[in-house]
């Protein structure tokens, strides 16, 4: 017999105590796990929410910042051409090593990529780390560390891409010169901006500058960096994780530069440039420009000892530029637009031109030019100071005088006769007279660095030396000594007045500009600075004596002349022109001086196509100076 279940009507017993503090325990755990289990959910809804709502913005940016990139793609540089279309400036390939900030790994990852790029660049880590870490909030752009790499050196850097992340090559146009130092002092070179420049150009629209563009320094590259640098384009790209290009989403083309046509001859730079230079070892520095008398355009513009611009535009190196600047020479100074001196008797057409002007003489005046004269003392009458002519020549006229280059005749013509026979033009006439031939300023020719050079006055002299103007301060200036100086591009423009009938133009450089299409954005138009207030009989016998300077003969008032400058005439060409040889520096044991020399002149004299000022320092008196300008005059008549 089965007994029946009866537990299932037994009343429930109630639980022990341990068992119901048991349940109490498991009770109170779940409570909590649950309390934790909802706080974490709150703290993923909240965190979810800063990240999507409130900062889903900026990290969206973020991310598409890591994947897409907008790249400046910078503009081809406008080539500068001679007047014959002979390239003076171009652009070539080249390779650029640097690196993007955020494409580079945190550290100790970030060293070791620096440690690896140091070898293959031959740059020291330190230097890397400082370029790199110079500007802190430039996280997209390419910075540069290495210009003109090889191409090996870039390939293989690009080929372990994977092991220098953050590491670029980026294909960079580096400027050309092909004349290098022929060319220098008037093209000039680019380099990296500075702080200063990037601080003056970073708002410029359209050429929109950054902190690693290459900008023109000195020379026309600098003068024309408006026009020659053109307008950058930029393109849309997704990256991949190293950084480097997966696709392009778009692209803007950049706008190249203008090309500039020079009026400068390059056949004529590179002659002048090699005479110049074949006598470096006599004279050490010298300078010459020729101008077009016809409309002010610069032919050539020569400085030697001069420079490779090549160096510049490739990353000059430091022991090459301190060469350069310890170099007593002083190469990187353009001499003839930078640097200012006595011209000696070339100032000699200043005086005859104010001393015909004034009346103080007329072209029959005639002075005995005896090999010297006596200036009094001020105080004491009874003691002179004697000035000596280089030789004695006789009584002259004032186109003999020009022509014999006679100290004498100019001395009594600016200072007066000593003795009280005749009034000279004084220093103020003189320095009027000098101001509009254009000495004492700058001539305005299209570069930088231009000195004004120096006619001296009363004022001048109190301000600046604090001492009063004494009668021999003018008879020294009368014959381009004393404080007058000059540069010789202001005398190549003087000559080319005297040459073209009175016409002062400024000195221009730019034949044309062209863009990339070949189209004339601007022609050259000759700028006119006055129109010199000299009476055609005044200019007349101003070029009267410049011819005669190269020849022997007699003027047409009797005088006998016996040029200074025939050692710059060239068979079969009328050449007109005068020399100095200013004397400097300290006596030598024998009691000499040093001196310049120089020739400013024009040819063919009859119908000028070249004018010319030639200096050369520490030269053997003027005979240097005029043999140059007859080399350099033969060229006319090869081409003409």
């Amino acid at each position: 017999m089965i007994e029946p279940i009866t537990s299932l009507n037994d009343p429930l017993e109630p639980l022990a105590e341990e068992e119901t503090d048991e349940r109490g325990h498991h009770g109170g755990r779940l409570k909590i796990l649950t309390a934790v289990i909802l706080l974490g959910i709150l703290i993923l809804v909240v965190q979810l929410y800063r990240l999507q709502i409130v900062q889903g913005a900026a990290f969206r940016e973020e991310a598409d910042n890591n994947r897409f990139r907008l790249m400046t793609i910078s503009p081809p540089r406008g080539v500068i051409y001679d007047r014959n279309h002979t390239v003076l400036a171009r652009n070539r390939p080249s390779y650029s090593i640097g690196v993007v900030r955020a494409d580079l790994p945190a550290d100790p990852m970030r060293a070791i990529v620096f440690r690896r790029l140091a070898t293959l660049i031959g740059m020291s880590v330190a230097d890397i780390t400082r370029t790199v870490d110079a500007d802190p909030g430039n996280q997209f752009s390419f910075i540069p560390l290495r210009s003109n790499v090889p191409p090996e050196i870039a390939f293989q850097i690009e080929e372990r891409h994977r092991d220098l992340p953050g590491v670029h090559v980026q294909p960079e146009p580096i400027r050309e010169y092909p004349l290098g130092p022929v060319a220098a002092p008037v093209i000039g070179y680019v380099g990296r901006i500075s702080d200063a420049q990037y601080q003056r150009l970073k708002d410029d629209p359209v050429r929109r500058y950054s902190r690693n563009d290459t900008i023109g320094q000195v020379g026309i590259e600098q003068t024309f960096e408006s026009q020659l640098r053109g307008q950058p384009g930029a393109e849309q790209m997704e990256v991949d994780a190293t950084g480097r290009q997966v696709r392009s989403l778009g692209a803007i083309d950049p706008v190249p530069g203008h090309n500039l046509v020079l009026t400068i001859d390059a056949s004529l730079q590179q002659t002048i440039y090699r005479i110049l230079s074949a006598g470096l070892d006599r004279y050490q520095m010298a300078a010459a420009v020729a101008l077009d008398p016809r409309n002010g355009q610069v032919l050539a513009l020569v400085s030697v000892p001069s420079y490779d611009d090549n160096l510049f535009a490739g990353g000059i190196s430091t022991r090459d530029y301190e060469a350069l600047l310890n170099d007593p020479r002083h190469p990187l100074i353009n001499q003839a637009i930078s640097s200012a001196f006595p011209p000696g008797a070339t100032f000699h057409l200043v005086t005859a031109a104010a001393g015909l002007e004034t009346g103080v003489i007329s072209p029959r005046t005639k002075i005995d030019c005896n090999g010297s004269i006596t200036v009094p003392n001020r105080y004491d009458p009874t003691v002179g100071t004697r000035l000596n002519d280089w030789k004695a020549f006789g009584p002259q006229d004032v186109v003999s005088a020009i022509a014999d280059s006679c100290n004498v005749f100019f001395y009594e013509v600016g200072g007066g006769d000593p003795s009280g026979r005749r009034d000279g033009v004084g220093i103020d006439a003189l320095g009027r007279y000098a101001r509009l031939l254009g000495l004492g300023t700058p001539t305005g020719i299209d570069l930088v660095g231009e000195s004004d050079g120096l006619v001296p006055t009363v004022r001048w002299k109190r301000q600046t030396l604090n001492q009063e103007w004494v009668p021999m301060d003018t008879y020294l200036t009368s014959v381009g000594l004393g404080y007058v100086t000059v540069t010789p591009l202001q005398m190549a423009v003087l000559a080319a007045a005297i040459a073209n009938g009175g016409t002062l133009y400024r000195p221009q450089l730019v034949l044309e500009t062209v863009d990339a299409q070949g189209r004339v954005v601007s022609r050259f138009t000759p700028d006119v600075v006055r129109r010199l207030p000299l009476k055609p009989e005044t200019l007349s016998r101003l070029r009267e004596g410049m011819v005669d300077a190269v020849r022997k003969g007699q003027t047409d008032q009797g005088t006998s002349y016996d040029g200074a400058a025939q050692r710059a005439a060239v068979s079969g060409l009328a050449v007109a022109g005068v020399v100095g040889s200013p004397e400097f520096g300290t006596p030598d044991k024998s009691g000499a001086l040093s001196t310049h020399g120089w020739f400013v002149g024009f040819a063919p004299a009859d119908h000028p196509r070249l004018a010319l000022a030639v200096f050369v320092w520490r030269g053997t008196g003027p005979g240097d100076a005029a043999q140059i300008a007859s080399q350099i005059f033969s060229t006319l008549k090869e081409h003409s």
